[in-house]
């Protein structure tokens, strides 16, 4: 036990710089794939709920397909696959992507459910005391939907954040594609790959613990209010 802790006091002064640059892409590519999902879910959404049933289901036939498609397929699809179109991607950019698009599909059910979650008569009432669509939304709809969104949308960035480490197989310098070439550097797999598995631990334990107090505080909220 005393060998396995020596290697680390020999060479966690080479290998932390090199790990924490490559937890910051880490971390940049999951934040950016998370705003990209965002968006993207955003739109979905808006679709779904529009009035032309064409719309309903272009957005309902792009949930379930980003839904059923592996990441791992996704990614080489995009890294591999762009090129022969004309348009090629670094690693980088090709994981944001790959990410964004996958997530969109599960924020956009997030969203959903969270729209879904304010009762239609409050909709109703707003309209009738002479709101706008536009202010129903933004000041009745929104703020009860958020509480029960947040939780999950921390869930799903959490999410995100674990399946960047697939983004190694696509030459993406990230913490697992540095924790394999530190392990061809130096022989060392094991200490090496437990050291990683912490770094992803100090990050994504805090947020799911994060992510289950607000969704608790939240629900005291929404019960206090009598919203469910």
């Amino acid at each position: 036990m005393n060998d396995f802790f020596q290697v680390y006091r020999e060479h966690l002064p080479e290998w932390w710089p090199r790990l924490m640059d490559a937890a910051r892409v880490t971390a940049e590519i999951s934040s950016l794939g998370f705003v990209l999902a965002l968006v993207l879910a955003a739109g979905l959404v808006a679709m779904a709920r529009s009035r032309f049933g064409a719309l309903q289901m272009a957005a309902k036939s792009v949930v379930e397909f980003l839904r059923a498609v592996p990441l791992l397929a996704l990614l080489l699809a995009l890294y591999f696959g762009l090129p022969a179109f004309g348009l090629t991607l670094s690693g980088y950019w090709a994981g944001v992507l790959g990410l964004g698009l996958q997530g969109a599909a599960y924020v956009a059910e997030v969203f959903r459910s969270g729209l879904d979650s304010v009762h239609r008569g409050q909709r109703e009432a707003g309209l009738a005391a002479g709101m706008s669509p536009f202010q129903v939304f933004t000041a009745v709809v929104l703020p009860q939907a958020l509480r029960v969104m947040l939780p999950p949308l921390v869930n799903c960035y959490v999410s995100l954040l674990k399946d960047s480490s697939l983004c190694a197989l696509i030459a993406t310098d990230e913490l697992m594609l540095a924790a394999r070439a530190m392990s061809s550097e130096y022989f060392l797999p094991l200490h090496i790959f437990v050291l990683v598995g912490l770094i992803y631990f100090a990050i994504a334990f805090p947020l799911s613990m994060f992510s289950r107090l607000l969704g608790r505080k939240l629900s005291r909220g929404r019960r206090a209010l009598g919203t469910t």
